[in-house]
């Protein structure tokens, strides 16, 4: 696997490079307009691009399903990422869950678990900072955090048969 990095480009946006195993560097620039700047760096000096394709957000995100999607999004059964005593898990809402297809408040997940629903993600889209009314749709995906034991319980609730 090749090594990748990660720069901030302050007022500009995000540089991201990878440097592949036959040692070519290819990167990205994510501006903050949302433009997206695809680099090949010349092999003899890499702060030098030999050349560079302007894409659109739209493009980016096109490109990057077509090089094989985020591996992030691929496994979001199993991405957890954990910050000191902090978890945040994203849950494949199970459409035989008991839970699946209520609202937040219907459901009543924080207050059974002490884990906050973060976000939702279905195919028509995302809801950051879903409020009460907001439902849990079967097969789209809860962004639950809490401390680990509070987001198991989570989704175990989210994945078990009514």
């Amino acid at each position: 696997m090749g090594k990748a990095t990660e720069t901030d480009l302050p007022g500009v946006g995000v540089r991201f490079e990878l440097e592949t195993n036959a040692g070519r560097c290819v990167g990205v620039v994510v501006h903050q307009t949302g433009r997206r700047d695809l680099v090949v760096y010349d092999e003899r000096d890499v702060d030098r691009a030999c050349e560079s394709v302007v894409l659109t957000e739209d493009e980016g995100h096109t490109l990057g399903e077509l090089l094989g999607g985020n591996p992030v999004l691929e496994h979001l059964d199993d991405a957890v990422h954990r910050l000191e005593d902090l978890v945040i898990s994203w849950i494949t809402i199970d459409p035989k869950s008991s839970l699946a297809g209520l609202t937040l408040a219907e459901a009543e997940l924080r207050a059974k678990t002490g884990a906050g629903v973060v976000a939702l993600v279905t195919d028509s889209g995302s809801i950051p900072i879903p409020g009460g009314a907001d439902r849990l749709e079967p097969g789209g995906t809860a962004v639950v955090v809490g401390v680990p034991a509070a987001v198991k319980a989570a989704t175990n609730l989210l994945n078990e048969s009514g």
